[in-house]
C-alpha cells in the first residue's frame, strides 16, 4: 500500500508540474486544503476512492494513469510523449537499482540460438545471483559471456529506465550460495536450488525523462 501511494503521489506531482499548477491550485480544484495536497505528494499517504477521482479531475487525467495503468497490457504501448529526453545513468545510479532485486532478464547463447528468460535475483557483494533447476542450460554454463537486463516503465508518465548489465556467469560457490539464501525466491515452481553468479564487466543504465 504504502509503494503504491506513493507511486501515486509521485505521478500526481509530475502531472501537476507538467501542468504548470502549484499545490494550492491544484488543492482548489479538488476541493482539498493544500496541506492535503502536499501530504500525499511528498509521503506515502492512503487516498481515499473520492480524494483520488477529485484529484485526477483537478489534474485534467484518469485514476488509472495516477496508479498506473492497466497491467494486462504490454508497458509502453501508449503514444509517445510530446518531449522527452534519453539520458545516461551513472553507475551508482544502476548498482542503487540492481541492490533491490526483483525479476530481470537474462540473455545468452544456447544450442538452439539466443534465449532470454526472466529470473528473480539479488545483487550480493557486486554480483547478480539467481536460482535455476540443476538441468537447465544456465546451470551448465561456466564463464560464458551474458547479458542482464532490469528495467521499469511508467506509461501514465510515458517515461522509465534499464539498467543493462554484460558480463560472465559461472555456478555459485558454497560461499556465494550462502550469502543469497534467503534473498532470492524463484516465482517459477520447480525445484530451483543450484546458485548462478553473473560477474559484472560493465553496468550501463539509460533513463527517459519527459518534461
Amino acid at each position: 500500500m504504502n509503494h503504491r501511494s506513493a507511486d501515486i503521489g509521485a505521478r500526481a506531482m509530475r502531472r501537476r508540474t507538467a501542468l504548470g499548477l502549484s499545490r494550492a491550485e491544484v488543492a482548489t480544484r479538488a476541493g482539498l486544503s493544500p496541506e492535503r495536497v502536499e501530504d500525499f505528494e511528498s509521503r506515502p499517504v492512503a487516498l481515499t476512492g473520492g480524494e483520488l477521482l477529485r484529484v485526477a479531475t483537478a489534474l485534467d487525467t484518469t485514476i488509472a494513469a495516477l496508479t498506473g495503468g492497466p497491467a494486462d497490457r504490454p508497458p509502453g504501448s501508449g503514444s509517445a510523449a510530446d518531449r522527452a529526453t534519453l539520458e545516461p545513468m551513472r553507475r551508482e545510479e544502476c548498482v542503487a537499482l540492481l541492490k533491490k532485486g526483483g525479476i530481470g532478464r537474462i540473455a545468452f547463447t544456447a544450442a538452439d540460438g539466443l534465449v532470454m528468460v526472466p529470473v528473480n535475483f539479488c545483487y550480493v557483494g557486486d554480483q547478480i545471483i539467481f536460482r535455476t533447476a540443476a538441468d537447465s542450460t544456465l546451470a551448465q554454463y561456466d564463464l560464458a559471456p551474458v547479458a542482464f537486463e532490469i528495467d521499469a516503465v511508467d506509461d501514465a508518465l510515458r517515461g522509465g529506465w534499464s539498467v543493462l548489465v554484460t558480463g560472465m556467469v559461472r555456478p555459485a560457490t558454497g560461499q556465494e550460495s550462502l550469502a543469497a539464501r534467503g534473498l532470492v525466491e524463484p516465482w517459477a515452481g520447480g525445484d530451483r536450488a543450484v546458485h548462478v553468479v553473473i560477474d559484472p564487466e560493465q553496468i550501463t543504465g539509460r533513463r527517459i525523462v519527459t518534461f
